[in-house]
């Protein structure tokens, strides 16, 4: 049986991969998801669901990029 060559590409987009499963799976990206969305109903934007989401899932994912810059700086 062959195993798949695994570079360092594919170790940082696992690892990306992993920390957006985390995000999507959180009650506080759940939270968020549901408000912008039902923000972005109302306001009439189309594709709602759609933007929240993606909204949602870059607002999480940089904060959790700022933690992790911070816990770096200061150890």
């Amino acid at each position: 049986m062959r195993y798949p060559h695994v570079d360092e590409r594919d170790i940082r987009l696992m690892e990306m991969c992993r920390e957006v499963a985390r995000i999507c799976i959180s009650d506080e990206f759940k939270r968020l998801n549901r408000d912008l969305a039902k923000f972005y109903r109302k306001s009439g934007m189309k594709d709602a669901f759609l933007l929240a989401f993606q909204d949602s899932l870059f607002s999480m994912y940089t904060e959790m990029d700022d933690d992790h810059q911070l816990s770096i700086e200061y150890n």
